[in-house]
């Protein structure tokens, strides 16, 4: 269980959990009090924050186990969350957001070997590890307001991803193996 501005995370198995980029996104985003599209809720850790300051959250995740988990999570914080199960925007369609966040699978495939391909899908983001963000970003315009903004966070060992997106890094930190960056794109 861990805990951030009175926010308390219950974590499910097979299910993400929070790690440095969930908290990267957590501890800076911008304020948010528009309608807000989370893919890839996972725990629901960035649902739950944005919800709790005021934001009117829908969460999307593939994961059967991360819905039930950000159901539970928000529930659990008094905070109100539409969330859905489904593949990416598919549970969202024909409708439009302020914000859409991502902390997307990012990396290359390794030679771990997970256990519960769930978690897999939660981490790894193709061959190149841009392949899912670069999906997510072909396909976020038909989901996003005029003169709305896309969070994502990035990593250093992802390899070309080249977008026609305008990019503002908004907080970046360097771990051990990598650099992680929440960026705006808009």
């Amino acid at each position: 269980m861990d805990c951030v501005d009175k926010i308390t995370i219950t974590n499910f198995e097979g299910v993400y959990e929070p790690a440095e980029d969930s908290w990267l996104m957590v501890n800076h985003l911008p304020e948010i009090k528009e309608s807000v599209l989370e893919i890839g809720c996972g725990a629901g850790i960035i649902s739950v924050h944005l919800a709790s300051k005021g934001a009117q959250v829908t969460a999307v995740d593939l994961n059967p186990k991360a819905v039930e988990a950000t159901r539970f999570n928000s529930m659990n914080n008094g905070v109100k969350i539409e969330v859905l199960e489904g593949d990416m925007f598919a549970p969202v369609e024909g409708r439009r957001f302020g914000t859409i966040v991502c902390n997307p699978p990012y990396l290359p495939p390794s030679d771990e070997k997970y256990e519960d391909s769930d978690l897999a899908l939660a981490v790894e983001g193709g061959p190149t590890g841009t392949e899912f963000i670069s999906r997510f970003l072909s396909d976020a315009p038909e989901h996003l307001e005029e003169n709305g903004s896309i969070y994502l966070i990035t990593s250093s060992r992802m390899k070309n991803l080249e977008t026609g997106w305008k990019r503002q890094i908004i907080h970046q930190e360097k771990f051990f193996f990598e650099r992680l960056a929440l960026e705006r794109f808009s």
